[in-house]
C-alpha cells in the first residue's frame, strides 16, 4: 500500500480525496472494503490474550524439557510473534486483493470510513512508507448528510465521531507520513490544504480544481434541532481538538 485514505466517518469526503489522487494516471486508489482491518486487530487481541494467559504454562513447559505431562492447554507464542503473524497476514491479504491492475500503476491504495487508532497504527506498521490521509468533517454536517448508517441514533454517531476525532488529532504526524485534512478546507479551496493535497497526490492545482468542480452524490437534509444539540454536546472535546470550536 502506498496511499491510505481514512475518514472519521461516512460522508466526510473520502471519495472526493480518492478521486483527486486518481487524477494522476499512474495512481489507483480503490474504494472501501468493509473495514476488514478491524478483524485483523481483533485477531491480534484474541491471540495476544492467550499469549499472556498462557505465559506461565509456556515457561513451565520448556523449563521441564518439554515434558508432555506438564499442563499446556493455553500455551501460546510470545505477543511479538503474534503481532508479526498478524502483520504478515494482513499484507498477504492486501497483496492478493489489490493485485488487479497493479502492473499499470505505480501507486496503489484504498480509502475507508471505519478505522480508528488501532487500525491506522496496524496499517502504518505494515506499510511504514505509506502516505496516510486522515479526513475529518464537522459532526453536525456529517449528520445532516447521512443518518441511516447509524440507524438514526445521533448519540451513537456522536460518540463514535468524538472518539475517532480525538484519535485522529493524536495520530496526526507529518514526520510519520500521517496527515490530517478537514473536508471544509477542501471544498472551500483553502490554499494551504490544497497545496498539501497536491503534493501528497502528485497532481496539479488544475487537476484538483477539475475534480472539485464536479459534485458527485452530494446529500444534505435538515435534522431535528435536538439531534444537533446532542451531537455538539457529545463531540465538544473532539471539535475543540480539531479547531471546529475555539
Amino acid at each position: 500500500m502506498d496511499v491510505i485514505i481514512s475518514a472519521v466517518a461516512n460522508r466526510t469526503g473520502s471519495t472526493l480525496v480518492q478521486r483527486i489522487f486518481n487524477a494522476r494516471r499512474k495512481t489507483l486508489i480503490w474504494g472501501e472494503h468493509g473495514g476488514i482491518v478491524s478483524e485483523f486487530v481483533r485477531i491480534g487481541e484474541l491471540a495476544g490474550y492467550f499469549s499472556i494467559q498462557g505465559r506461565e504454562e509456556k515457561e513451565a513447559y520448556f523449563k521441564s524439557g518439554e515434558d508432555p505431562n506438564t499442563w499446556i492447554a493455553n500455551m501460546s507464542p510470545d505477543v511479538e510473534r503474534i503481532r508479526e503473524g498478524v502483520a504478515q497476514a494482513l499484507k498477504a491479504c492486501f497483496s492478493a486483493m489489490y493485485a488487479e491492475h497493479r502492473d499499470d500503476h505505480d501507486r496503489i491504495g484504498f480509502k475507508e470510513v471505519r478505522y480508528g487508532k488501532q487500525e491506522i497504527e496496524l496499517l502504518k506498521s505494515c506499510y511504514p512508507a505509506a502516505v496516510i490521509v486522515l479526513l475529518v468533517r464537522h459532526p453536525a454536517a456529517v449528520w445532516k448528510s447521512e443518518t441511516s448508517y447509524w440507524s438514526g441514533d445521533a448519540g451513537l454517531f456522536a460518540r463514535i465521531w468524538n472518539e475517532r476525532a480525538l484519535q485522529y488529532a493524536e495520530l496526526h504526524d507529518p514526520d510519520r507520513g500521517i496527515h490530517l485534512l478537514r473536508y471544509e478546507e477542501l471544498v472551500e479551496r483553502d490554499e494551504t490544504a490544497l497545496g498539501l493535497l497536491a503534493k501528497l497526490a502528485d497532481v496539479s492545482r488544475d487537476e484538483i480544481d477539475n475534480v472539485l468542480d464536479v459534485n458527485l452524490n452530494s446529500t444534505r437534509t435538515e435534522r431535528p434541532a435536538i439531534d444537533i444539540e446532542q451531537i455538539r454536546a457529545i463531540c465538544q472535546e473532539g471539535m475543540e481538538r480539531l479547531s471546529y470550536i475555539d
